[in-house]
């Protein structure tokens, strides 16, 4: 008796795989659930309270030059570091609300110069500061 020998497939059989994403495709459309939400309209309570942020931030700048001679400049002058923190809390206090300081730096300087004036200014309770960098040397903004 002569036993047949069975030719292999070259070819994957996908229609199984089509049967498996038909019934996937109908699981999911069965257990999900469409419904159509309309957004709520919220009432909104009005806020009677002075503002949290002071409409003026105090400007510290600080650059190579002045680091060396451990100053920083604020509201028009060059002052010691060391009295950075004073010098802010006495514009602080003049200040409606809570206050904003942006401390403008060289890009290159070192960080202990840098560290020192933000340690003076967390002395000084500031709590918002905003650092932004500059390259090479520039003159400092005056304060508006």
């Amino acid at each position: 008796m002569k036993l047949r020998r069975r030719r292999k497939i070259d070819t994957i059989p996908i229609s199984a795989m089509g049967d498996i994403a038909f019934l996937l495709l109908i699981f999911y459309m069965a257990t999900t659930m469409v419904t159509d939400q309309k957004p709520l309209d919220v009432e909104l309570p009005r806020v009677d309270a002075p503002a949290t942020q002071s409409p003026y931030p105090l400007n510290v700048y600080l650059n190579r030059d002045l680091a060396s001679r451990n100053e920083v400049y604020f509201y028009n002058q060059a002052i010691p570091i060391d009295r950075l923190a004073d010098a802010i809390t006495d514009e602080a206090a003049r200040a409606p609300s809570a206050v904003s300081v942006y401390l403008s730096i060289e890009r290159d300087l070192p960080y202990r110069q840098m560290d020192r004036v933000i340690q003076a200014l967390k002395l000084a309770g500031i709590s918002n500061l905003i650092i932004t960098t500059r390259t090479g040397a520039s003159e400092p903004v005056p304060a508006p």
